[in-house]
């Protein structure tokens, strides 16, 4: 009869970077579904972005003595003395202005299946900070929340979702993808780019060299930022650490990072800033011009022609990424469910801001 392995659920503080991403980048190779935020080049370009001081941890559950399961998480001091919470986050720092990189799809590195292995994870977190009144978990995929909130439970601990949100992703197969959406929406794309070829004919184009992909995203920053500022608001590039993370990404990742462009007439009205992973192309960012005219939809016509070339290029799937907003749900179809919540324990400052709170 064979041994039953000899499996054991560490955490400890992540001090060595290097040390951490060559373990990561070896198990990763061995996890055919770990998606791009959970990349080599993700982690890196993330964990160079740490704030001075920020306390850091890496939980690992070995068989015999092989990692099998990795994850990576900060936790921050508590805010205040007294009534401060504490607050674990999984692969984030707890600080807004770091966290508005926004990763997706968040779940323990480890290889299917594995129930057994997340579970034991989730729990050494758990019981090591006996001081934590909260542990956090942004856009968790489902099998991370169910795992989560099964050790959560079987300690007593309580949770709170604090948002959930569908993921609308246009599949890409063999027939034209503009002819495959509802006759309204191909009405509405189809007179859009009618009326922006009477301005000289439309042109696409992925950013080649250094240079165009520089100029690229500045155009990407332009644009956005222009909507954001005509509703009195920032966009996220006005972000210093969000610039900074997206510089370091694209130094480790150049591959992996499409800067799409859609001009009429000579003038670019549309920039995509989308993640390519295997056969999968995410749109993680846009920027539009802003329309005078209410029968032009730049949004709309840019995703549109961005899910033909890249279904041209034999991509499977445009992956429009967490949202409810309209655009998403028009082109694309509900794929699953990221899950942002926190698992409580039951401190006096959990109950003492339950009561406040209720």
């Amino acid at each position: 009869m064979d041994e039953a392995p000899d499996v054991k659920a560490v955490v400890a503080p992540l001090e060595d970077h290097d040390a951490f991403l060559a373990e990561w980048t070896q198990l990763y190779a061995s996890c055919p579904d770990a998606g791009f935020f959970q990349s080599p080049e993700w982690m890196t370009a993330w964990l160079a972005g740490a704030p001075e001081g920020a306390e850091l941890y890496r939980v690992e559950v070995s068989e015999n003595g092989a990692p099998k399961l990795m994850g990576a998480f900060a936790a921050p001091k508590r805010k205040t003395m007294g009534l401060g919470l504490r607050e674990v986050w999984f692969q984030e720092f707890g600080d807004p202005a770091r966290d508005a990189i926004y990763p997706e799809y968040l779940d323990f590195l480890a290889p299917r299946p594995s129930g057994g292995l997340r579970t034991k994870a989730a729990g050494a977190i758990m019981n090591y900070f006996t001081d934590a009144d909260g542990f956090v978990f942004r856009n968790a995929r489902m099998r991370m929340t169910s795992t989560v909130l099964s050790a959560a439970a079987g300690r007593g601990f309580s949770a709170r979702v604090l948002r959930e949100q569908p993921v609308y992703v246009c599949e890409l197969g063999s027939t034209d993808f503009i002819a495959g959406l509802s006759k309204s929406l191909q009405t509405k794309i189809r007179r859009s780019i009618a009326l922006y070829e009477e301005r000289g004919g439309i042109k696409t184009r992925l950013a080649q060299t250094a240079e165009e992909k520089k100029a690229a995203f500045e155009k990407l920053k332009e644009l956005h930022q222009q909507r954001w500022r005509a509703r009195g608001r920032e966009g996220v590039f006005a972000n210093p650490h969000l610039k900074s993370f997206h510089e370091r990404l694209r130094a480790h990742a150049p591959e992996n990072l499409h800067l799409f462009e859609v001009s009429a007439g000579g003038e670019t009205f549309a920039v995509l800033y989308n993640f390519v992973h295997g056969k999968r192309v995410m749109n993680y960012q846009s920027g539009f011009n802003i329309e005078d005219d209410n029968r032009v939809s730049p949004g709309f016509v840019a995703h549109a022609l961005a899910a033909q070339f890249y279904q041209d290029k034999g991509f499977e799937a445009y992956d429009l990424l967490a949202g409810e907003e309209e655009y998403k749900a028009r082109l694309g179809d509900p794929e699953t469910i990221l899950t942002s919540f926190v698992v409580e324990r039951p401190t006096w400052r959990n109950r003492l801001r339950a009561r406040v709170k209720g």
